[in-house]
């Protein structure tokens, strides 16, 4: 058995010394690379690159033109607007981001989204306002406890991705992350106004301080909806900016102007004070629709009136002055 295994190992032996060892380190095989020109003519591939070329040429020649901006649009509507950037040698204001950049804007350089929130976005002016914030392709939030605004003058955003409503009255804080605040909430006519005069003052007072709060903590730019109210009675027709007013501090209607005067220097303060970017509009008269038709106002006693086919009433003797807008006129000039 010993012997065996003897043999058996030594024939073992005999045949790893007959294996060659190789002293040459393994190295893989180098890849043909295929010359250029053959390769981008094999298989359509030459085709392929000049359809891609054509396509990126079309897309910048054929791109369309989004908008034309025209700055001179804003002169012929009744508003008076303060903001911070005024002209200080034509006295002129204007909202400062319309009419920066005119002319053709690309395609591919679309405006960024913005988040805004619109307190009273129910109501007669903040429907229509929402409408035109949703078509520009901006993300709205409607802040209403709906005193006088109405789902029904909204009801056809509710299937809308970027359109958000939130049952909620500003005389409360609210915390949201939001780019701009238009601040639209309170009771605009003296019907509404003085059912609850306290109220009133209160949405203009405080609703203004949380919303303008609001704006100091996010950096938001802040619109105030200011009235023509803030000038009383007037002496002076038509009335300038620069004009002061004439306004009862303890009358039936004072909890609506000295409210709206309040919320314009809590405004300017913020402005002052805590470089808030602020805008104040003060509306004149405005009609169109969704308009509340027994709201005591001069179109909507006329439309009622007419409807019922009632004598319509003018008040005094007549010679009065009015300034008169069309809801889309105020909508898509006044603000930015």
């Amino acid at each position: 058995m010993m012997k065996q295994l003897h043999k058996q190992t030594c024939v073992n032996h005999r045949r790893e010394d007959e294996i060659p060892t190789s002293t040459q380190s393994y190295s893989p095989k180098t890849l043909k690379h295929p010359r250029s020109i053959p390769y981008i003519f094999k298989e359509q591939r030459f085709l392929f690159i000049l359809v891609g070329i054509l396509i990126g040429s079309a897309f910048f020649i054929f791109q369309p033109t989004l908008s034309r901006l025209n700055p001179s649009t804003h002169s012929s509507i009744p508003t008076s607007i303060y903001h911070r950037h005024q002209d200080s040698s034509s006295g002129s204001s204007g909202f400062a981001s319309k009419g920066s950049f005119p002319g053709r804007i690309p395609a591919a350089i679309g405006r960024k989204r913005l988040r805004i929130v619109v307190t009273g976005g129910a109501g007669f002016v903040g429907s229509h306002l929402v409408d035109k914030l949703i078509s520009r392709g901006d993300e709205v939030i409607v802040l209403d406890n709906f005193f006088t605004g109405r789902k029904d003058n909204l009801v056809h955003l509710f299937g809308n991705p970027r359109f958000e409503l939130i049952r909620h009255d500003v005389v409360d804080p609210i915390l949201l992350e939001v780019d701009q605040i238009y601040h639209l909430a309170c009771p605009a006519s003296p019907v509404h106004y003085k059912y609850n005069p306290v109220k009133t003052i209160k949405t203009n007072v405080m609703g203004t301080l949380n919303m303008l709060g609001l704006a100091k903590r996010v950096g938001a730019r802040f619109l105030l909806t200011s009235t023509s109210e803030v000038y009383g009675d007037p002496l002076e027709h038509p009335q300038k900016e620069t004009y002061w007013g004439n306004v009862n501090p303890i009358g039936e209607r004072s909890c609506y102007d000295e409210g709206k005067r309040t919320a314009e220097t809590l405004a300017m303060d913020y402005n002052r004070g805590a470089d808030v970017e602020v805008r104040i509009a003060r509306i004149f008269n405005t009609y169109g629709p969704r308009m509340c038709l027994d709201d005591g106002r001069v179109v909507s006693n006329f439309v009622a009136q007419a409807i019922r086919k009632q004598p319509m009433t003018v008040y005094g003797d007549g010679k009065q002055t009015r300034s008169f807008q069309y809801v889309s006129d105020l909508v898509w000039h006044h603000y930015p």
